[in-house]
C-alpha cells in the first residue's frame, strides 16, 4: 500500500521562500505530497501550491516584486501596524478565489485563537481568509476575526505544523523549518527592534524543538542570513537553499516511503 505523505511548511516570513525550492524538488523527483499544512508564510506558499499554482511562475513573480508595496498601514494603530488587506487580495488572486474543498492537494493551516490561547486548524471556507489569519504576526498585522474568533499567527504556538498531518492520517510527515534553531548570534549591534525579534525567535525555538519529534524528517534550510521580514532581494538564494536541502534529503525520503 502506498504511504500517504504530509508536508508541513513552517513560519518564517520571507525565509519561507525556501518552501518553493523544496516543493520544486519534490515535484521533479515525482514524490507526491498527499496533504500540506502551513503556518504563516508556510500557509501562504502551501496554499498557493494546493491549487496548482505554477512554482516557476511564482518564483519569477516573487523575485520581481517589492513586498513593501503590499503593506497597508492601519490608522489608528490598534491591534497591528498593518491591515493586511493588500496581501490578502494578492493571496486571493494566487489561490484563484478557491475554497479548501476545491484544492488539488488537500491543505490546512494553523492559527492561534487570541482569546483562548489555543491552536486552531483551519480547513473550511475561502483559502485567502484563513491564510490571512495564519500570517497575522502579532504587532505587525491586525488580527483576523473569522468564525466568531480572533486569530493571530499560527507560528506563535506551532511554527512547523506536523501534528495536524499525523492527525489527518499521513503515514510519512516531512517538516520544513526555516526559523531560528538555537545558533549563537552576535547581538552586540542589535537595536530595540532587532533584539525584540531575536527574543521572539528564542521563545519560538523553545517550543519548536520539542515538537519536531512529530516529523519523520525535518528539513532545515540555512536561511538565517535573510534580514528583515518583507525584503525580497534575497529570494533567489533562499529558494535555492530550499532546493539544496530537499535534494540532499531525497534518499532519506525515499527510504521512508519504501520502509
Amino acid at each position: 500500500m502506498k504511504k500517504k505523505v504530509g508536508l508541513a511548511l513552517g513560519a518564517g516570513s520571507v525565509k519561507g521562500f525556501a518552501h518553493i525550492g523544496v516543493l520544486e524538488v519534490l515535484d521533479e523527483a515525482g514524490i507526491q505530497v498527499d496533504m500540506i499544512s502551513g503556518s504563516s508564510m508556510g500557509a501562504i506558499i502551501g496554499g498557493f501550491y494546493s491549487v496548482g499554482t505554477d512554482l516557476s511562475m511564482l518564483e519569477k513573480f516573487i523575485k520581481s516584486i517589492k513586498l513593501y508595496e503590499y503593506l497597508d498601514v492601519k490608522m489608528p494603530l490598534t491591534g497591528g501596524l498593518l491591515k493586511g488587506e493588500r496581501l490578502e487580495e494578492l493571496i486571493r488572486v494566487f489561490t484563484h478565489n478557491k475554497t479548501f474543498a476545491e484544492t488539488k492537494t488537500p491543505f490546512c493551516c494553523v492559527v492561534v485563537d487570541a482569546e483562548t490561547s489555543k491552536l486552531d486548524v483551519l480547513e473550511e471556507g475561502p483559502l485567502h481568509e484563513s491564510i490571512r489569519a495564519s500570517m497575522s504576526m502579532p504587532g505587525f498585522f491586525e488580527p483576523v476575526k473569522l468564525n466568531g474568533k480572533t486569530y493571530i499567527d499560527g507560528g506563535v504556538l506551532e511554527r512547523v505544523p506536523c501534528k495536524t498531518l499525523r492527525d489527518h492520517g499521513m503515514d510519512v510527515v516531512i517538516g520544513v523549518d526555516v526559523g531560528y534553531h538555537g545558533d549563537i548570534k552576535d547581538v552586540s549591534d542589535f537595536g530595540a527592534y532587532s533584539m525584540l525579534n531575536h527574543t521572539i525567535s528564542i521563545m519560538q525555538w523553545e517550543l519548536t524543538k520539542y515538537r519536531r519529534e512529530e516529523a519523520d524528517l525535518m528539513l532545515v534550510p540555512e536561511v538565517l542570513f535573510v534580514n528583515g521580514r518583507f525584503q525580497t532581494d534575497q529570494a533567489s538564494v533562499t529558494i535555492e537553499e530550499g532546493r539544496r536541502v530537499a535534494r540532499e534529503a531525497l534518499p532519506a525520503i525515499r527510504k521512508l516511503l519504501e520502509s
